[in-house]
């Protein structure tokens, strides 16, 4: 660990962890020690590790050719399009293949304003989009976004997420090009909106003319119970964002919109070197291929189950302010600073994720088994009750 620290630049918040291997929801440290995997390498690992079809797909692919730039046709490509139509929604069928989640949101704002022809972009309070300039223009964080001022977007203006009258800007501001939207805010703290909420902005952006941008880079591909977050409040966006978990561990994202949107980008206006590589469409159509109903419907049931387990262990905790997910996105908001608890929580054998200076963070893979999200809620609450009595180390 030390090596790395000497030599990668210190960007990241770094965990006590040094992790050699993993088997579905579990990981083992060079040690030996097991973890149960609360993180899913930040929702990456939405089929955990180790995972027979992508393993067998990316390498039969690699034997085949395992670059070819996306000015050159590919059998993969096209196999991965198939599938990808498959599972966005109607309509939203015409796609920029890139590598990370931000490139994603980069080509949706290009799109929005090639589209529009106005410049103004909507934001909501407590978003995250990404570190590059385009999105972290509209990442609401300060902390991430004083460093870097003049890099960034000027005509971007946050509103109020989940707040109705917010949306009264959207009918009096000409100008406003696209209203960018986390159907379930991640980094912000597992937030869920009101369906009455999604509703409005759906049917104020369509009145208006603007265009309605859903990133599901993290809520997105069953993490909810649903393939899509958006999906459970009964609307359908203009253009989605798409990443984390569809390339099944390798770097692959998506921009998915209406032909009509995604058309306007010519050429040389969004490219990518590795963007649509054949290694990262093999392990996507591996990826789509595991996510049928039956796995979608497991991660509702198996969200509600760790969620009662949580209630049912800390329901006396004073601590705790709220318990609160859909699907396995979930959060559990305390009312004191969240860092020794979670080192605990890893001291124990659990590795969760975690949200702002108080929120516990957890976005298992899908294929955690009943048990391991008992045994996950078992130990998490014991740390919390430790918490409370003040007797953590």
């Amino acid at each position: 660990m030390n090596y790395e620290n000497d030599h990668i630049a210190n960007t990241y918040q770094r965990l006590p962890v040094n992790i050699l291997n993993g088997s579905g929801a579990i990981l083992h440290d060079i040690n030996g020690k097991r973890y149960i995997d609360m993180m899913g390498g930040y929702g990456v690992a939405i089929l955990g590790y180790g995972n027979t079809q992508i393993k067998e797909a990316v390498c039969k692919q690699f034997d085949t050719i395992s670059i070819a730039h996306a000015s050159e046709y590919t059998p993969a490509r096209e196999e991965f399009i198939k599938d990808l139509t498959g599972i966005v929604p109607s309509g939203l069928d015409k796609f920029y293949l890139g590598n990370i989640g931000a490139e994603a949101v980069e080509a949706a704002i290009k799109t929005v304003i090639k589209s529009s022809k106005k410049h103004k972009i909507i934001a909501m309070t407590n978003s995250y989009h990404g570190k590059t300039a385009g999105a972290l223009s509209i990442t609401y964080s300060e902390k991430y976004r004083k460093a870097f001022g003049s890099l960034l977007m000027k005509n971007v203006e946050f509103i109020e997420y989940n707040n109705m009258e917010a949306l009264n800007i959207l009918e009096k501001d000409p100008d406003i090009a696209a209203v960018f939207f986390e159907p379930v805010q991640g980094e912000g703290g597992i937030n869920i909106p009101s369906r009455e909420y999604v509703k409005e902005l759906r049917n104020i952006t369509e009145k208006n003319n603007i265009i309605l941008v859903a990133d599901e880079i993290q809520s997105g591909l069953g993490r909810t119970g649903k393939m899509w977050a958006h999906e459970n409040f009964g609307i359908k966006p203009d253009i989605i964002t798409i990443g984390k978990g569809i390339g099944g561990g390798m770097p692959l994202s998506i921009t998915a919109g209406k032909p009509e949107f995604m058309d306007n980008l010519a050429k040389g206006e969004q490219s990518s070197t590795t963007g649509g590589n054949p290694l990262a469409m093999a392990a996507g159509s591996a990826v789509i291929k595991q996510l049928d109903r039956g796995m979608i419907e497991s991660v509702a049931r198996k969200g509600e189950l760790f969620r009662n387990e949580l209630r049912s262990g800390i329901e006396d905790a004073r601590i705790v302010k709220e318990v609160r997910g859909l699907g396995l996105m979930d959060a559990i908001e305390l009312r004191i600073k969240f860092l020794p608890v979670l080192m605990e929580m890893i001291n124990r054998g659990v590795l969760p994720l975690y949200s702002g200076i108080n929120i516990i963070r957890m976005l298992p893979p899908y294929v955690i088994s009943d048990s391991e999200l008992k045994d996950a809620a078992a130990i998490m609450s014991e740390v919390i009750l430790s918490a409370e009595k003040g007797v953590l180390p």
